[in-house]
């Protein structure tokens, strides 16, 4: 093992990095539950032209695992987890399918050829060029933008913030339990990380 994973050429060891999987699939680990949440309609209270959930579930499980023990064993020297992104997931549930009133096929269509062209992309210098003619302001402001994107549909899940017509978010019920609970665990979480 050592001899394949270069441990100590990387100043490492096998408990060490058992226990960097563990944690790295712990922190993971919500992605299983959220993606078939987010594209199955759960969050929208609907399933009429969403996918289904157990086959969101079976496919995010499987397509994780494949990715990460491909990055395991081919990208040895610098491994990471890989996942389905959540934010293009709520893009393409309330973006494309419900949004814009493509079907879940059609939406799986456009997501293959883009992945076929961001294949195609990376194997070839454009990927750097593209990366690197990017101004750093924006690549902050997208990060931002994607983070405050998944926020807003997280405080509106847990009740937090609700529709609005005419301001399109205001303040929800936050005297229901669902919303104490989420505060709770924000403030539990916000503890933990100091």
């Amino acid at each position: 093992m050592d001899k394949y994973f270069e441990y100590r050429k990387h100043k490492t060891d096998f408990k060490t990095e058992v226990t960097a999987g563990v944690t790295t699939f712990l922190t993971m680990a919500y992605i299983m539950f959220l993606n078939p949440f987010i594209l199955s309609g759960e969050f929208a209270g609907t399933d009429a032209g969403f996918f289904d959930f157990n086959a969101v579930f079976t496919a995010t499980i499987l397509a994780t695992a494949i990715a990460c023990f491909i990055m395991a064993f081919y990208g040895k020297t610098w491994p990471i987890g890989l996942a389905p992104g959540m934010g293009i997931n709520a893009f393409v549930a309330f973006g494309i399918v419900a949004g814009m009133g493509y079907t879940p096929a059609e939406a799986l269509g456009a997501v293959l050829i883009a992945g076929i062209l961001f294949l195609i992309v990376s194997l070839t210098p454009v990927r750097a060029w593209i990366i690197n003619s990017i101004p750093k302001s924006l690549k902050l402001g997208i990060g931002a933008g994607i983070g405050l994107f998944l926020a807003i549909i997280g405080l509106e899940i847990m009740g937090v913030v609700a529709d609005h017509p005419v301001t399109l978010v205001t303040l929800g019920n936050i005297k229901h339990p669902l919303v104490l609970l989420a505060t709770l665990a924000f403030v539990v979480m916000i503890v933990l990380e100091k």
